[in-house]
């Protein structure tokens, strides 16, 4: 008889990923539309998948609480053993694979597209030899806190937009390709911030766009570097992050908006770019130290 033919996975869509997990995820980073990575968490009970490859590099990353015996075939590689608090196994883009387990278990599925990798290593490194190998029982404290704090923003509606998770996207594939790259890259350092002529242009582009779902790319752009780079050069040049830089100057333009007392507070929050007035009011009392209400009375 032919051998069924193994399903060549899209990790970013979850009807593909119903294929090979019978529950649906309790979270996904869909609704969020970051560029070039995709987060799935899961609390899914003992089951065993088809064999499969998957069209992007992809890290499975336990609960830190979550245990279960597990069997898992990963290229050339048959394991068997009990898995779980918080290790991570990682998957190389079209490495065919199999598991089964046991026991209920959470985990997080974080893909990234390989172009971006690649890209990544190109124009830092100029270079476009990068590979990775499966690899498992890793204890990674950096991946497992970038995880985290993306899953708290998906949990949180995302009230920075993309640029909360593409910059930390952005930064967990750097550290990817640092640590478990089969050859190690040295990425080169610089400690001088942007020009002032580019701190205005971004700024001014931030300020024109406060009500958009502003991209890391558009900013990385006006800078003319990589994504990378304008993460490290920016905080160097405002000390902040961009996305806590656009969450600051929306809390600033809503301080101006509260005194419009024609305005509803869900309209200024609209208008600065929260998704709602919940978020506004979580991240005005973290700035002023207020609510809006309050600083408006």
């Amino acid at each position: 008889m032919p051998q069924p033919i193994s399903p060549h996975l899209d990790m970013t869509n979850v009807e593909d990923l119903n294929q090979v997990l019978c529950c649906p995820p309790l979270l996904t980073s869909q609704q969020a539309n970051w560029n070039n990575i995709f987060l799935a968490h899961y609390q899914h009970p003992g089951s065993e998948t088809c064999e499969h490859t998957m069209q992007q590099l992809t890290l499975e990353i336990m609960d830190i609480n979550s245990w279960t015996h597990h069997e898992r075939r990963m290229g050339g590689n048959h394991l068997s053993y009990r898995l779980g608090g918080g290790e991570i196994c990682l998957c190389p883009a079209h490495t065919s694979h199999w598991t089964r387990w046991e026991e209920t278990i959470s985990f997080t599925i974080l893909t990234f597209k390989f172009s971006f990798l690649e890209t990544i290593v190109d124009e830092i490194l100029d270079s476009k030899q990068i590979e990775f190998v499966q690899k498992w029982k890793i204890f990674d404290p950096v991946i497992q806190s970038v995880v985290n704090a993306l899953q708290a923003d998906l949990e949180a509606g995302c009230p920075a937009g993309r640029l909360y998770g593409e910059s930390f996207g952005t930064a967990l594939a750097v550290h990817l390709i640092k640590n478990f790259s089969v050859s190690k890259h040295y990425f080169p350092e610089y400690y001088d911030g942007l020009p002032k002529y580019k701190v205005k242009q971004i700024i001014d582009y931030i300020e024109a766009n406060l009500s958009e779902d502003i991209k890391l790319a558009d900013l990385a752009n006006i800078a003319g570097i990589s994504c990378y780079y304008f993460c490290r050069l920016f905080k160097q040049s405002l000390h902040m992050t961009p996305h806590q830089f656009v969450i600051y100057r929306r809390v600033e333009l809503a301080k101006q908006l509260l005194k419009k007392l024609d305005l509803s507070i869900a309209d200024i929050a609209l208008i600065c770019g929260f998704a709602h007035q919940s978020h506004l009011s979580r991240h005005f009392r973290r700035w002023v130290g207020l609510s809006p209400q309050e600083f408006r009375n």
